[in-house]
């Protein structure tokens, strides 16, 4: 006689496991990309309008855009446009709920390592090795 195994199949296994790793998939793509997609497909369901995404917590985008007062002119704004987090002067306008002014801090970046400079006594041999070959040469 053959006895069934009880609880889930192994299929059942399988389904859980594809939507558990779907589920991780789409959380790590809204952290890259600055979205928040749960909140996109409840809005969707939900026939309301996506939350705002704001700025939290450190890190570099946190603290480039950090708010400062308003300022006529060129000021560089940071909003989200169609769900897609914009740097802009001109497209941000002051009517978009999640504008937020950015203050540039100016930095020389990385700068390569300059090179040793060449021992002069290493150097000297050579260089009268050079002029003896252009003696002998003569």
């Amino acid at each position: 006689m053959l006895r069934r195994q009880r609880g889930i199949s192994l299929i059942w296994v399988a389904v859980l496991m594809a939507g558990m790793a779907a589920l991780a998939m789409a959380a790590i793509f809204s952290m890259r990309y600055e979205r928040n997609l749960f909140a996109e497909g409840l809005a969707r369901l939900t026939g309301k309008t996506p939350p705002a995404a704001t700025v939290q917590g450190g890190g570099a985008a946190a603290a480039v855009a950090a708010a400062a007062p308003s300022a006529p002119g060129n000021q560089l704004r940071r909003c989200v446009i169609n769900g897609k987090t914009v740097f802009s002067d001109t497209e941000c306008s002051a009517a978009n709920a999640t504008t937020q002014n950015v203050i540039v801090h100016e930095t020389k970046g990385v700068e390569a390592p300059k090179a040793p400079k060449p021992d002069p006594a290493a150097a000297a041999p050579q260089d009268l090795r050079a002029k003896m070959i252009e003696n002998a040469a003569r």
